[in-house]
C-alpha cells in the first residue's frame, strides 16, 4: 500500500499539484487502511473509530508540509481526544498514539501516564516519542527521553504525548510494502490498551 513512490508528491512545490497529488494518490490509501484498522480495532478493543483524513482545507498559498489520516472515538473530531495518526512527511512516515496540546483538561493524564512510565519502557523499547506533532522531531524510547515527553506534556502548554513509530524514507520494509504496512498496523493494535486505559 504505502510505497517509496509515495514520497514523491512532495516535490511538487506549488500548492495545486502538491494537493492534487495527496488528494487522488495518497488519500485513497488512507481511506482503504482506515477502513482496514478500524475493523482491526473492533475485534480487539470492541470499540468504533471514526476515520478523520486531513483535507488541508484552509491552504491558500504554501503546499502542505505533511499530510495524515487520524482514528478517533468521535466523528467530529480527533484533536480533543486521544486518538492515532498515520501520515507523512516528505522523508518518512509517522505512526502516533497521540495526546495533544488541544485536548482539554490535558493534565489529568498526565499522572496516569507517569504511572505507566515502567510498563512503556518495558513493552515499547522500539518506539519512538515526541512532545510535538508539528515538526520532524522525534525520540527514541528511553528514560530520560520518557520523562522529557511526560514533564512536556505536563508543564506546558503546547506539550503533546506521542508515542509511536517513525519509519524513513530508506527503511528496508519499504522494500516490501505488506511488510510494511503489516508492521505499521501491529504497532497501532499494541498500543490499544494503553489508548483505553488513558481514555
Amino acid at each position: 500500500m504505502f510505497t517509496q513512490t509515495d514520497f514523491t508528491i512532495f516535490n511538487d512545490e506549488t500548492l495545486k499539484g502538491r494537493l492534487d497529488k495527496i488528494y487522488t494518490q495518497l488519500d485513497p490509501k488512507f481511506e482503504t487502511f482506515g477502513a482496514q484498522l478500524q475493523t482491526a480495532f473492533k475485534a480487539q478493543t470492541d470499540l468504533d473509530f471514526s476515520l478523520h483524513i486531513a483535507k488541508h482545507l484552509r491552504r491558500f498559498k504554501n503546499p502542505p508540509m505533511n499530510t495524515w489520516m487520524a482514528l478517533s472515538e468521535s466523528s467530529r473530531g480527533y484533536k480533543m481526544l486521544p486518538h492515532f495518526e498515520v501520515g507523512f512527511w516528505d522523508d518518512r512516515i509517522f505512526v502516533w498514539f497521540a495526546l495533544m496540546a488541544e485536548m482539554p483538561n490535558k493534565t489529568d493524564y498526565a499522572p496516569i501516564l507517569a504511572q505507566e512510565t515502567d510498563q512503556l519502557l518495558t513493552e515499547f523499547t522500539d518506539f519512538d516519542l515526541s512532545y510535538d506533532h508539528m515538526t520532524k522531531q522525534q525520540f527514541p524510547m528511553s528514560t530520560d527521553n520518557l520523562a522529557l515527553i511526560n514533564t512536556k506534556f505536563a508543564t506546558t502548554k503546547k506539550g503533546e504525548w506521542l508515542l509511536g513509530k517513525v519509519y524513513y524514507q530508506d527503511d528496508p520494509l519499504f522494500a516490501t510494502p505488506e511488510k510494511l504496512m503489516a508492521d505499521i498496523q501491529t504497532r497501532l493494535l499494541k498500543m490499544a490498551d494503553l489508548y483505553k486505559l488513558v481514555k
